[in-house]
């Protein structure tokens, strides 16, 4: 339990790194912190804006976690059908070489994208989102693209855990690995919610990972 005066702190860094964040504008965002967790809330511009103040957090020192409650309010000149969107994603990701063709469905409805298909690696299913996040229009994304590896994966524990040690940003030693066929999951304590994230995107560089569960817990 985090005491209140630490709180206090926490929130002014939030609210600082926010404001020299290059791609918000944190004039409508609300920030509500307690025993370390940050509540963001309040409205922004564009779904890009919303996912850039996230990443924002992610890097405060102190942050053990956080809860995204920040609505997206086009601007009139933003909005656009859900035809035209849909329209628009596929002609990105049908001219994207990194993304498997023919191999993902869009489905718009009031501004919400959802990504169906399966992909060979989990870089592949974040990169068809990241494409999808700056589009006007966009006023939230549900990505359900699975990940299916390709067959002749070597032992997945041991390439996970070379992968975490390979990272300077993590302490590997404090992370546990446990796998069962393609699911990974890891276990233990990380610095940061950035660390969490390099972790959990290292689990999955290994070949033939299917899922990552994540239950590391963040102690400064």
């Amino acid at each position: 339990m985090s005491d209140h005066r630490d709180d206090l702190v926490l929130d002014g860094l939030v609210r600082e790194e926010l404001e020299w964040a290059p791609h918000v504008d944190a004039t409508n965002i609300t920030v509500h912190v307690r025993d370390g967790i940050v509540t963001l809330g309040g409205f922004v511009a564009s779904y890009a804006e919303k996912k850039a103040a996230e990443r924002a957090v992610w890097h405060v020192r102190g942050v053990l976690g956080l809860a995204q409650d920040i609505e997206v309010r086009l601007n009139p000149e933003a909005r656009h059908s859900d035809e035209e969107i849909a329209h628009r994603i596929a002609s990105i990701l049908r001219w994207d070489a990194r993304i498997p063709e023919g191999r993902i469905q869009v489905k718009v409805e009031a501004g919400v994208v959802t990504l169906i298909g399966a992909v060979d690696w989990r870089y592949q299913k974040e990169d068809v989102e990241a494409r999808v996040q700056p589009l006007a229009g966009v006023v939230a994304i549900k990505n359900e693209i699975v990940v299916r590896p390709p067959r002749g994966a070597s032992n997945i524990n041991d390439a996970v855990r070379r992968a975490l040690a390979r990272h300077a940003e993590i302490d590997a030693s404090r992370i546990t690995v446990v796998t069962q066929g393609g699911e990974v999951t890891l276990a233990g304590e990380v610095r940061s919610l950035a660390a969490r994230r390099i972790a959990e995107n290292a689990a999955w560089s290994a070949t033939g990972v299917e899922n990552v569960i994540d239950r590391m817990r963040v102690v400064p």
